[in-house]
């Protein structure tokens, strides 16, 4: 006897006398005539339909995913390039006529924060203020370590010391 004229034969005795299981979410007892039992891929009438819909639903997941997939990697490629052109931009900020400093006044220091500017220095010949400045592009917000730093300085405490250097 094949495999799958045993297996129907199990599946007419199951169904025909008068077996139950239980339900794994209830944990009710379901007689097995009423649960529609297959062998392989030979399904019930009920079971083809519940068949195709799964089917025609990972189909979709399917899709979905390498849909994701292609996006995620289109949005890693515009994000990558963002920051590269924001990296580019910190560096040219000083010589954009957009710049509210002096060129030559700029300090740059990148990290954590773009630069020390000492306004006044190069046209007057002496420091008016001193300005630590960051530069952001597009949504860009201050980071954690920049903020403290805006806050600390806000809080004016800021110092100055020298370091003598022995020989």
């Amino acid at each position: 006897m094949n495999d799958s004229r045993l297996a129907k034969e199990i599946i007419r005795t199951l169904e025909h006398g008068g077996f139950y299981a239980e339900c794994p979410c209830c944990e009710e007892p379901v007689r097995l005539r009423d649960c529609e039992l297959f062998y392989m891929d030979d399904f019930g009438e009920n079971g083809q339909r519940v068949y195709e819909r799964y089917k025609l639903e990972l189909q979709q997941r399917r899709a979905d995913l390498h849909q994701r997939r292609i996006n995620c990697s289109r949005s890693s490629e515009v994000q990558a390039k963002a920051t590269n052109i924001g990296f580019i931009l910190e560096r040219l900020a000083p010589s954009l006529s957009t710049f509210r400093y002096e060129c030559s006044d700029c300090r740059s220091l990148f990290d954590p924060i773009d630069y020390v500017i000492f306004e006044g220095l190069c046209q007057k010949g002496s420091v008016s203020r001193i300005i630590f400045a960051d530069v952001k592009t597009g949504n860009a917000s201050l980071s954690r370590r920049q903020r403290e730093i805006r806050d600390l300085v806000n809080s004016k405490k800021v110092e100055f010391d020298t370091y003598e250097a022995k020989r």
